[in-house]
């Protein structure tokens, strides 16, 4: 199963130099410049995995960045299953994941579409509401075969519809959410479509400082595209060491979270590179391993700093 989504990269709107960067007007008609960043999510058994991304202009329309990821990512397989958001809503490249590729999605509708208006009449009509699984003040019904109303979209779908109170309104309300897997009924609709919250989560990670994703030090094109993947494949590498028996105490944990702990305790780490190999220390035990070397090693050691380190001053 995969979660694709979306998140923008901003710069300062009056900072142009940004190369390849665009600008966009939200809905409240407020300017952002920079870049949008898309990522293909594999979900394993308590983590997923950043597996394709692509890079586009802020103003690019989701649906239209997310056409070549879909097109020929190697990561999609015939029977796998994506789930989206409404904004990359498009029937054409519905019609293809699924007669093409053999890849099945979720998706919810927006208000003002055909085939959402037909999917709420016909549960409506049905009145054959059922518990949602795990919020008991909504119901949900499952509606087969609406994708009729929808001229764009060339295979059949089927829909859950999701019935709550509108507090705002002050009325019945209602979530649709559509899927080219004719085998999945209401409840696991839900039950797969609701592992997005925890991508949203992970996404203010990545913007709010945690990753440091929007911490753009170059204006150079190269360099960003980069150091987003950077960025991408470090938090893809720390969730697959989550998702194994060694690293399972991280599995719950920002990476935030840890390094405020690491702060606290004070301890800090090197990393030492001999020839094609590498390790990490923590500090001290590397200072007490260096003690321990014979007076010749630490000679030789001492000369290579003495010869090093006024390069490395000039640096800074």
């Amino acid at each position: 199963m995969h979660i694709l989504d979306t998140t923008p990269i901003e710069v300062a709107l009056e900072s142009g130099n940004y190369e390849c960067s665009g600008v966009v007007r939200d809905d409240e008609g407020q300017l952002h410049r920079g870049y949008k960043l898309q990522t293909l999510r594999t979900l394993l058994d308590t983590a997923g995995l950043m597996t394709q991304v692509e890079i586009g202009q802020i103003q690019t329309h989701d649906s239209k960045l997310c056409g070549p990821l879909l097109s020929h990512s190697p990561v999609l397989r015939a029977g796998d299953l994506v789930l989206m958001d409404r904004g990359l809503l498009d029937g054409a490249t519905i019609t293809y994941l699924k007669l093409k590729r053999k890849v099945d999605l979720i998706i919810p509708l927006r208000s003002d579409m055909l085939s959402y208006g037909e999917a709420v009449k016909l549960a409506q009509i049905a009145g054959q509401w059922e518990p949602h699984p795990t919020r008991p003040d909504q119901h949900l019904a499952w509606v087969p075969s609406v994708a009729h109303v929808w001229d764009e979209c060339g295979v059949e779908l089927n829909a859950c519809v999701i019935r709550f109170y509108n507090k705002k309104k002050q009325a019945l309300d209602y979530i649709v959410l559509v899927t080219t897997d004719r085998s999945l009924r209401a409840a696991w609709m839900i039950k797969h479509y609701e592992a997005r919250p925890e991508v949203e989560a992970d996404y203010e990670q990545r913007t709010s400082g945690g990753w440091l994703l929007q911490k753009l030090s170059s204006t150079r094109y190269s360099r960003i595209v980069f150091y987003l993947l950077t960025v991408v494949l470090s938090y893809s590498l720390y969730h697959l060491f989550a998702n194994t028996q060694a690293g399972a105490r991280f599995a719950d944990r920002t990476r935030q979270a840890i390094a405020f702990e690491q702060l606290k305790t004070r301890r800090t780490h090197v990393i030492v590179y001999a020839g094609g190999y590498f390790e990490i220390f923590e500090t001290l035990s590397f200072v007490h391993l260096v003690l321990a070397l014979s007076p010749a090693v630490q000679t030789r050691l001492r000369h290579w700093l003495e010869e090093h380190l006024p390069q490395l001053a000039k640096r800074e």
